[in-house]
């Protein structure tokens, strides 16, 4: 199926990623896997690896993957409503193929709420993505919500109680190195009215600006 073709070359795409593809160590989330592959054969139902230019000045952080988005498609932010309202606001911002996006958590995790243990267990490879990404000189990390600020700041090694979450908070890293704030662009946030689109544009636009500002 085409659907099949498409997998396979995200698979290929991810041929650099073969050891979180091949990941097993979260036995809740590879129990859950074996069942999804069942209810859903042609979903991706694999950790997910991130995508966009390695080269990138602008890294966005998610929480994880969706069930109907990216554990769907095997592409961060890809075909649910939190994808959509990330990929318009791309649009807008003409920032498509020009950002690297990714998630702290590689897994869809159970009724969308990671765990602690999880997230640590996974922590290893945002950890090494962070690394490369201010290695090739990238300037900018725009983290979707809470946890993904919390995770990036334990990964870059800075205490949690010195650069406090908010939405549209920006904070100088040394580095140099830039932190951008936005809640989280899920279907309940942007129904309850939390967040807006334009909330989020304007977000992500202060974390473009300052990708290429230094």
């Amino acid at each position: 199926s085409i659907r099949r073709q498409r997998q396979m070359c995200i698979r290929d795409r991810a041929s650099q990623h073969a050891a979180l593809l091949k990941c097993r160590r979260c036995p809740a989330l590879r129990h859950q896997f074996s069942k999804l592959r069942v209810t859903y054969p042609d979903y991706w139902n694999l950790p997910v690896v991130p995508s966009g230019p390695s080269t990138a000045p602008l890294l966005i952080v998610g929480l994880a993957p969706g069930l109907h988005g990216a554990n769907r498609t095997g592409i961060p932010f890809e075909g649910d409503s939190s994808g959509n309202l990330l990929q318009a606001a791309l649009e807008a911002l003409d920032l498509v193929d020009r950002v690297r996006i990714t998630n702290v958590l590689k897994c869809l995790p159970r009724q969308n709420k990671p765990t602690t243990a999880e997230l640590n267990r996974c922590h290893g490879y945002i950890e090494q993505e962070l690394k490369d990404f201010t290695g090739q000189g990238g300037h900018a990390i725009f983290a979707v919500g809470r946890v993904a600020h919390e995770r990036v700041l334990k990964a870059l090694g800075f205490k949690q109680s010195a650069f406090a979450f908010a939405h549209g908070a920006v904070h100088e890293l040394p580095g140099p190195l830039w932190l951008i704030d936005t809640y989280h662009c899920s279907r309940y946030n942007t129904q309850t009215g939390r967040i807006t689109p334009a909330m989020f544009e304007d977000a992500l636009s202060c974390a473009a600006r300052l990708a290429v500002a230094i």
